[in-house]
């Protein structure tokens, strides 16, 4: 009876934390649902910005790439703040060092997952990452802040790159300065009310903002699918074992009648 009460206690077990991975399950495809819908309505800002760049190309250039070496580099690695998402902090952190990004720059880690695996960079940045689309507004501005602080000044040039988790795996873009954008020779300038040149540098900040924005639904959206992935295997597997526990629970059950039985019929003997 004793191995038949020991397999009931880790089916209790196996009942709770099923539970468990059930929940964390349900919120992974709620958190997958919510991103769908922000990235339809972020692609269409972000369409927006880049027409607005276009009319404005050639008009300033603060933001655009030229030739000047930058030496101040600032990376940012988009983690997760939460685990159970499989190797998705592991593949961002070795495809940044596996491009030789470890030996230069500044480096902003972006959640709480990651920031226990770059300890041998001492000028680091930890900043919390996002649980969920919903405070994504305050993770971009945390962000900018860090990007800020590791300028030394606001007019300081810089060039800022990003390395994060998409559904193709691990990449790295470059977020600033901004791309130069062909516009039409005979195009006449947008009328602005305020200097042409401090309004594309606010539009500018804008994309560069959304396009953090848009990575950051992008890196939180693959690791929910990951983490979707494996709460699957980890149900799938819970059920195989609850399945030959059942089993088990039977046959020590039926064990202990034909003992009971034998029991019987010895003492009425």
């Amino acid at each position: 009876m004793s191995q038949r009460r020991e397999v009931e206690a880790r089916l209790t077990l196996f009942g709770e934390l099923s539970g468990i991975l059930g929940a964390m399950r349900s919120f992974a495809l709620t958190e997958l649902r919510r991103i769908g819908k922000r990235e339809n309505a972020q692609q269409l800002v972000m369409q927006s910005l880049s027409a607005a760049l276009t009319d404005l190309s050639g008009l300033e250039t603060t933001s655009r790439h030229d030739s000047t070496p930058v030496a101040n580099e600032i990376w940012i690695l988009f983690g997760s703040a939460r685990g159970f998402c499989g190797s998705f902090n592991e593949d961002v952190m070795r495809f940044w060092q596996n491009r030789n990004a470890a030996a230069q720059g500044s480096l902003i880690l972006l959640g709480e997952r990651l920031h226990d695996q770059a300890t041998e960079n001492p000028g680091r940045l930890c900043i919390a990452g996002a649980d969920s689309c919903l405070n994504t507004a305050d993770t971009i501005d945390r962000i900018l802040a860090a990007v800020t602080e590791l300028r030394g000044g606001e007019d300081r040039p810089f060039n800022l790159y990003a390395c994060c988790h998409d559904e193709q795996g691990a990449r790295i873009q470059q977020l600033w300065p901004l791309p130069i954008v062909q516009a039409s020779s005979n195009r006449q300038p947008p009328l602005t009310h305020e200097p042409i040149a401090e309004v594309a540098a606010q539009i500018a900040n804008h994309y560069l903002y959304h396009s953090l924005l848009a990575m950051l639904l992008r890196s939180i959206k693959t690791e929910n699918h990951m983490r979707l992935m494996q709460m699957e295997t980890a149900l799938r597997h819970l059920e195989r074992g609850t399945e030959e526990m059942l089993r088990q629970r039977n046959r020590f059950r039926q064990e202990e009648i034909v003992e009971e039985i034998e029991l019987m019929i010895v003492n009425r003997h």
